[in-house]
């Protein structure tokens, strides 16, 4: 499924929590500073089972200031909030209903939207959880436009957040050999790349619809793609076949930059650079999961929180870890900060089990 959005809904706010900082600044400051996690990590400053929800609340309040929303506009009907996660709330749901012996997944996922609305006073919009691996954030943004562009809705806060940083999870992740060995850290399109880091993220943005942000320097979401690579229940198509059809409609007519989902993964990074070069463009390349890790299902609203900076501040993050790139097919790709103007950018995520999304963004002085 894809579209090109007419109308294209604006991000009005943007808010951001990661393994590096508690705010979109905080985290960028470390980003362009060249720091980088040396080990799965969590966010610092959250305490308790209710790591995940505290982590969306912090970065959903960081983008609805900027977005100036009301709490008397929050409460609208046209007002949805709409969460990415693949795993919601764990250490919630895996105390409180492991002591009954009952693990009920699906009652810990959508704790976090019925959190967001009670909380930020959301009452009268949709909630809506999706989870689907690793792509959560961007599905839940692509329903959110989706919304926004049926009518459905006006606004909608996306939220992707994920706080899977638990023995279980990482003892399951190293079982299927994609972790990065120890003191060796995840270095995406790498040629000595050997896995992923583990870590915790919460990113969110407030969509409006474009009309109502008319005249004011904006980043707008302007083509969406998502599909599904049925290959094999942990591993893609090694021909990228989805990927390369999505990458191709989003791409289109211009892209100065791809925000790869590029795990450091020996299988993922060759195929998803293959796919990005046969685009047939020739854009700059850049992968935060050097320096932050693998957020899983909050990697993609990761992605576009910090498009949004590149876009606003015209430089791009040097790909930290990176130090052998791979044949890169013509793409642009630095470890060092390039400063250079981004007028659109792209965002890719994939997960376990073959949902994909690809999402446009374009930096414009009226909607």
């Amino acid at each position: 499924m894809e579209s090109s959005v007419n109308g294209a809904p604006t991000i009005a706010g943007v808010g951001l929590v990661t393994a590096l900082g508690q705010s979109s600044d905080e985290t960028w400051e470390a980003l362009v500073a060249g720091r980088a996690i040396a080990d799965h990590a969590r966010a610092p400053g959250f305490l308790g089972d209710e790591r995940a929800i505290e982590m969306a609340c912090r970065a959903a309040s960081e983008a609805l200031g900027g977005a100036g929303w009301s709490k008397s506009l929050r409460a609208r009907a046209e007002c949805g909030i709409f969460v990415g996660t693949s795993k919601g709330a764990i250490e919630s749901w895996m105390r409180r209903d492991g002591d009954a012996g009952n693990f009920d997944l699906f009652a810990g996922l959508s704790r976090i939207d019925v959190e967001l609305g009670r909380r930020l006073g959301f009452d009268g919009g949709p909630r809506v959880t999706l989870s689907s691996a690793c792509s959560s954030g961007l599905h839940a943004l692509v329903r959110a436009v989706m919304g926004i562009a049926s009518g459905e809705i006006r606004r909608a806060l996306v939220v992707g957040v994920e706080a899977s940083v638990h023995p279980l999870f990482i003892a399951s992740f190293k079982r299927l050999g994609v972790l990065a060995p120890e003191g060796h850290g995840c270095r995406p399109m790498d040629r000595d790349r050997r896995g992923f880091l583990v870590s915790e993220a919460a990113a969110a943005v407030c969509l409006q619809a474009g009309e109502e942000f008319a005249g004011r320097p904006n980043i707008r979401i302007d083509r969406w793609a998502i599909g599904g690579d049925g290959t094999h229940l942990t591993g893609g198509d090694p021909e990228g076949k989805a990927l390369r059809k999505l990458l191709a409609r989003v791409m289109s007519p211009r892209c100065d930059l791809v925000h790869a989902h590029a795990t450091g993964t020996i299988v993922n990074d060759p195929v998803e650079l293959a796919a990005i070069s046969d685009a047939g463009q020739t854009p700059w390349i850049y992968s935060h999961k050097g320096a932050l890790g693998h957020s899983l299902g909050a990697a993609g609203m990761v992605s576009v929180a910090i498009n949004c900076l590149i876009h606003r501040h015209g430089k791009i993050p040097g790909n930290v870890r990176t130090q052998r790139p791979m044949d890169m097919g013509g793409l642009r790709c630095s470890d060092q900060v390039v400063e250079t103007p981004i007028r659109r950018s792209v965002v890719c995520a994939a997960g376990f089990g073959g949902p994909l999304a690809v999402v446009g963004m374009e930096s414009g002085d009226e909607a």
